[in-house]
This record gives C-alpha cells, sequence and structure tokens, in this order.
C-alpha cells in the first residue's frame, strides 16, 4: 500500500459555497490528501504548512487579499496559493496574483487543469532542506512572470524581490542596483527590501566599493567584516572624517549577470559583526541575482525595441531583426518563432524542443585572449549550428554567449542527441580563435513540448533559462532536462 505520507497535502480554503463541485474529489483521484480547514489555519499537524492552499471566493476584492496575505504571513510565503473565483470576470484572475496568488483561475475550471496545476505548484514548493534557496530559481522566474502578466512594473517585481530576500535571510538589508550605461553616470538603486519609491537614487560608489568591485570585476564580492577589511580602507578614512560611526558590519555584492555583460549588483548590508551567508542562503541570494538579471535585461530589450522601432519608422524603414555579430536570428525572432512553433504543435498535437546552449568559461577566454578572440569563436560556433541543424530547425542568438535552437517535432532524447553531435563535431574541428590544441566546450539546457508547467510560449523560455542552469552545475553530462 503506498505510503500515505508521501502524498502533497492540499489544503482548501475559503468561501465553500463557491467551491467548484467535485473539487475535493479530482483532487483526491489525482493522488493528493485533501483537508478543508474548519478553525485556524495552522490547527492541522503539517508543520511546514500544505503543500498547496486552494482558496475559493467570489470574486478577487479586499477580502481576498487579507486572507491572501494572512496565509502568505502564517507560512512565511513558502505555501503556493491557488485561488478559484466563481466570478465570470475575465479581468479577476490577474487581480488576484497582484493580491499574493501564485496561480489563479476564473469560473468556469476545468477540474482536471485544477489538478494539474494544484500538482506542478505542489512540485514547486521548497521542502525544509532546500527552504533557503536551492532550486528556487525556476519558481521565482515563474512567479515573476505571472506577476508581470499583470501589470507590474520592473521596479515593484525588484523591490518583491528584495523584500522575499529579507524575510528568508533575517539580519541583511537587500538592494538591487542598476548599472549605468554611462560610464560617467553614477549606478541607480532600482528595487530595495524596505519598499517606497528609489527609481532616482544614485550611488556614490566612492562610498559602494563593494559595488564597485562586482561591477567592474563580474565576480561576488562578500566580505564579513567592513572594520578590516583592505577593500574599505578608504571608506573608514571617509567615515571618521565626517563623524560617522561605522553603519554596516558585514556586505555582500552579487553581481547581476547577462551573458558577459553585468548589468548591475545585488548588495546585500547587514549591522551585526561578522555575519555570514550560510551556503544555502547565498545559493538563494544568487537565484535571485540570477531572476533579477533577467527582467532587467528583458527591460532592456524592451527599451531597445521601442528605441528601433521608433528610429525606424523616423528614417522610413525597421531595424533589422538579426544579431550584428553571428549573423544568425535575434532573440526578438526566437520569440516569434517558439510563438510560431508552439500553435503548430498545439494545433496539429505535434512536439518540439528548445535547446540552450551556453559556452564555458567565454568570459575568462575574452580576458585571456582578448574580446576579438571571443567574438570570432561566436562567429564560427554560429555557423556550426547552422550547419548541423536541419532546415526546419531554427537557431538564434539569445545573448553573450548562449545559442537557442528550436527543433521541429523533436523530443527531449533526440535534442540530446543534437547537444552530443555538436560536442563531436566541436572536439574535431578548430575553432578561429582559440590557441592549437584548445576546444570550446558547452553545456546546455532542453525543454519539450508539450509540458504541464507551460501555459504560453513565454512560459518555456522561463524553464529553458532553469534547465539551463541544472545543466551548468552538473559535473559529467552537463545537460539540463526541464521536469
Amino acid at each position: 500500500m503506498p505510503d500515505s505520507s508521501a502524498r502533497p497535502h492540499v489544503l482548501l480554503l475559503g468561501d465553500a459555497s463557491t467551491r467548484p463541485y467535485g473539487l475535493e474529489r479530482a483532487l483526491s483521484r489525482a493522488g493528493f490528501q485533501v483537508h478543508e480547514a474548519t478553525g485556524a489555519i495552522d490547527s492541522l499537524a503539517l508543520p511546514n504548512g500544505p503543500d498547496v492552499a486552494v482558496i475559493s471566493a467570489q470574486e478577487a476584492d479586499a477580502a481576498l487579499g487579507t486572507l491572501l496575505e494572512a496565509l502568505n504571513a502564517a507560512w512565511g510565503g513558502q505555501v503556493p496559493l491557488v485561488v478559484l473565483l466563481a466570478s465570470l470576470d475575465r479581468e479577476g484572475p490577474a487581480r488576484a496574483l497582484a493580491l499574493g496568488a501564485d496561480d489563479a483561475l476564473a469560473s468556469p475550471v476545468h477540474l482536471p487543469e485544477v489538478a494539474t496545476r494544484v500538482e506542478v505548484r505542489s512540485r514547486r514548493r521548497p521542502r525544509p532542506a532546500d527552504r533557503n534557496g536551492q532550486g528556487r530559481t525556476q519558481e521565482i522566474m515563474l512567479e515573476l512572470l505571472e506577476q508581470s502578466r499583470a501589470g507590474r512594473c520592473t521596479g515593484e517585481l525588484l523591490g518583491g524581490l528584495a523584500r522575499r530576500l529579507v524575510r528568508t535571510i533575517p539580519g541583511w538589508e537587500a538592494t538591487f542596483v542598476s548599472a549605468s550605461e554611462g560610464e560617467s553616470a553614477p549606478p541607480r538603486v532600482v528595487g530595495t527590501g524596505e519598499g517606497g519609491e528609489s527609481q532616482e537614487l544614485r550611488l556614490d560608489l566612492e562610498r559602494y566599493p563593494e559595488v564597485a568591485e562586482a561591477l567592474r570585476t563580474g565576480r561576488p564580492v562578500l566580505v564579513p567584516d567592513v572594520q578590516s577589511d583592505p577593500l574599505f580602507d578608504s571608506v573608514r578614512r571617509r567615515w571618521a572624517y565626517e563623524g560617522i560611526e561605522l553603519p554596516v558590519r558585514a556586505v555582500a555584492a552579487l553581481p547581476l549577470p547577462a551573458g558577459d555583460r553585468t548589468l548591475g549588483v545585488l548588495l546585500l548590508r547587514s549591522r551585526q559583526a561578522s555575519a555570514r551567508l550560510s551556503p544555502g542562503e547565498e545559493a538563494f541570494a544568487l537565484s535571485l541575482a540570477q531572476a533579477a538579471a533577467r527582467l532587467l535585461e528583458a527591460d532592456r530589450r524592451s527599451s531597445d525595441r521601442q528605441a528601433n522601432g521608433a528610429a525606424g519608422a523616423a528614417a522610413g524603414n525597421g531595424h533589422s531583426d538579426a544579431d550584428p555579430l553571428t549573423g544568425l536570428p535575434s532573440p526578438d525572432r526566437l520569440d516569434r518563432r517558439v510563438l510560431e512553433e508552439a500553435e503548430r504543435a498545439r494545433r496539429y498535437s505535434l512536439t518540439f524542443s528548445l535547446v540552450l546552449l551556453d559556452v564555458d568559461d567565454q568570459r575568462a577566454l575574452n580576458d585571456r585572449l582578448g574580446r576579438s578572440a571571443g567574438d570570432r569563436l561566436l562567429v564560427e560556433l554560429g555557423r556550426l549550428l547552422q550547419r548541423e541543424v536541419r532546415t526546419s530547425d531554427f537557431a538564434a542568438r539569445y545573448g553573450g554567449d548562449e545559442f537557442a535552437l528550436v527543433l521541429s517535432e523533436t523530443g527531449a532524447n533526440g535534442a540530446r542527441e543534437l547537444v552530443h553531435r555538436l560536442r563531436q563535431r566541436m572536439n574535431v574541428e578548430a575553432f578561429g580563435g582559440l590557441p592549437s590544441g584548445e576546444r570550446a566546450n558547452l553545456a546546455a539546457g532542453i525543454v519539450a513540448f508539450p509540458h504541464p508547467a507551460v501555459e504560453d510560449s513565454a512560459d518555456l523560455l522561463v524553464l529553458l533559462e532553469a534547465a539551463l542552469r541544472r545543466g551548468k552545475a552538473q559535473s559529467e553530462e552537463r545537460i539540463g532536462i526541464a521536469e
């Protein structure tokens, strides 16, 4: 007999009169242990809360917002909240997401779909062993995607990430800093754990040497004691001259990476003497830095598209859809191709796969041999991809040292075989820009469609990035598959 304790727990809350008929039976048949809250939400013998809470409500109003806020406070934001609205209002789910729900559906609901969404959410819920952040990046990116659909701007999303970090790692202050495009302009604060408007606040890098060092090197800067660390010598003298008591004791500056660029820094500061991030806390903070980098990169791409569109209209022509270095299609064309392929796959019940390839140690190569050598490697790798994929497939530059492939009518196993074939070709071919005998290596992420966590084509890219991170963390095959 299966161990019932291993089955995910689902707690039903909210207005029972609006609950879809047959919901409890559908969830039980799907393999969940279903509980109904009849009193205090912490009265169940579930020390870490349920795996998922399903809240029924008539509409997304202030009362629902109060309940969602209470649930997040009771469980530390660790339990996914799925809202089912009896109202036929099509805008209701977006309002529920803005109020704090992790997922939301409006009536009429399809019970098998509800069960599938609950199952996906239960898998993403962090267990006690990884509560400090390991394995959270995919969940975070999906949540950001949903919140962005609800109309939240980048600053609001970054502020939410900072507040999540402060709740998860007590004793630290969190601030997201965006690097300025101009060399002379100081970086600006784009999100803090304290809330409030901060978009115009600029940082004096002479007072924040940890931020300056992280931007310069693209590497994390961890300083457990600013009172003795040589990086803060000049700042300590300035504090003493200005009569300022030591305002901070420990700092961490984690870069926001985008290919071979650093878009900004996640700045952590603590007033506690010799405060240190545990390995789990550091992994969680790094995952938030990666999520923030994607937000800033998407924001910049959107701004660039608007600027290019305006310039093209003024000049009487549009901007190019090709990457200027490799000649491969740009990320914008990749987005359109993924959308087209997903629509075709749904219409004809087909499958396809996305592959994201990352060149190992591209930054180190640029530092060692020069940027021109690194660019030449990327150009020749782009040509190899064009030769190796089928005419029905699609290859694009994803950004920095990353390339994306769209493989028509190909499952995850076929995509994995292609990655191995590409590696074999790279082992026998000499690439310009590399010293004789040196070969480039690739890490890969793969997601196959259809996928239970995918509602639209944008979700595929979120899963793809998470799969690549999983592949880069491996020591052998270094190919991550989106589960």
